[in-house]
């Protein structure tokens, strides 16, 4: 599958705080960025649909 980018606006803190988390658990960034939008497009996808469905 082709990979595309997006840009996402951090603080400062919230940046380090996720990029040292990530090496302290051997997680590239990316990788844990689209398990997150995996997680919450599901969680959102449902609930529109459900929505539409009413």
């Amino acid at each position: 599958m082709a990979e595309d980018s997006i840009r996402v606006y951090l603080s400062k803190e919230k940046k380090l705080r996720f990029k040292s988390t990530c090496v302290l658990k051997d997680r590239d960034m990316s990788e844990v960025v689209n398990e997150l939008i995996d997680q919450w497009l599901e969680q959102n996808e449902t609930l529109l649909q459900q929505q539409q469905d009413k």
